[in-house]
């Protein structure tokens, strides 16, 4: 079941702050890491999802937050209008097999002990009581989904290359009939001719199951081809979220102006104006007060240090934490 107005999953107050601790025998508290501060935001059914910033800036523990992995501080995880730290039981069994990963890395989020038939089917082998025979049988048939040979299931990850292991990955996701993918930097790894294959193999998949997609990732390409929802964060914080074509044609925030003419350009001829910003990012164990940004920002304003400016929508679906709006 999703929500009337189909929101899959809806995220609210989101906090994960993890303890820094000096000493062994006796420990002393230093402070608090604020990987994930009071974040909001919700997932349609069907749609792709994407979350994009720089390294540290707090994704991953989002989507470690939302795979269950870790669990938050503070706030609410509602997937199919439950809150998903509340479950138990059967509840919480049928959600681990809705909600699906796929990682970073092929090499090492498959283990090498295994053959890719077991690999595959892992998810649903004991749930399901699956005899070898059917188990395999259930590899061969996902293994043709994502375009693997079915003949390839007796052999082990290293036998494969590093776009089969992904495709290996995903048809280990796809085994538990799941309804949402958590997708965690799933091409960086990945060499460049590989990359496409993958993102369209995703899009087909999300076609032909229904899939609603949730992609992390700092290579703004990739979330550009993927997402149609765009969330950027910065240190913990949500710094603009709206339509994908919209935060790239008219970027909001003077991070996300700074993202963009950083990275590589849509199309070759295209011209782009260069924005720098200087000096390095604070640390999350004691962030800026205020706008987290604002000691790098090249439009900061005295009250950017004071009161941290509120996520609004400034355009249709369009929305901003910045006082320049």
């Amino acid at each position: 079941m999703t929500s009337s107005d189909g929101v899959l999953l809806s995220v609210r107050g989101l906090k994960k702050y993890f303890p820094v601790v000096k000493g062994v025998m006796f420990k002393h508290l230093l402070g608090n890491v604020q990987a994930v501060d009071d974040i909001n935001f919700t997932v349609r059914e069907g749609q792709t999802f994407g979350l994009v910033g720089e390294s540290g800036c707090g994704k991953t523990t989002v989507s470690r937050l939302i795979l269950m992995i870790e669990k938050p501080t503070e706030g609410v995880i509602e997937f199919e209008g439950k809150d998903i730290n509340k479950l138990q039981g059967a509840g919480l069994l049928e959600y681990r097999k809705r909600v699906q990963p796929v990682f970073q890395d092929p090499y090492s989020s498959l283990s090498p002990r295994m053959q890719v038939w077991e690999i595959v089917t892992e998810p649903v082998i004991v749930t399901e009581k699956l005899n070898t025979a059917k188990a395999k049988e259930r590899a061969a048939q996902l293994m043709e989904t994502v375009g693997l040979s079915p003949y390839m299931i007796d052999r082990y990850p290293h036998q494969f290359s590093g776009g089969q292991r992904q495709r290996v990955a995903i048809a280990r996701a796809l085994s538990s009939n799941p309804k949402f993918l958590v997708l965690d930097e799933p091409v960086s790894a990945l060499d460049v001719s590989i990359r496409a294959q993958i993102m369209n193999l995703l899009k087909d998949l999300q076609k032909q199951f229904g899939l609603t997609l949730f992609i992390i990732a700092h290579d703004l390409g990739v979330v550009r081809y993927m997402s149609e929802t765009i969330c950027v964060m910065y240190l913990g914080h949500i710094v603009e979220m709206g339509p994908s074509e919209k935060v790239y044609s008219k970027p909001l925030h003077p991070y996300t102006q700074a993202l963009l003419s950083s990275a590589l350009p849509y199309h070759p001829d295209a011209e782009k104006k260069k924005l720098i910003i200087s000096g390095e990012i604070p640390s999350p164990l004691n962030p800026p007060l205020g706008c987290r940004f604002h000691t790098r920002c090249p439009h900061v304003m005295p009250h950017c240090s004071g009161e941290r400016p509120v996520l609004k929508e400034v355009e249709p679906e369009h929305y901003v934490a910045c006082y320049l709006y």
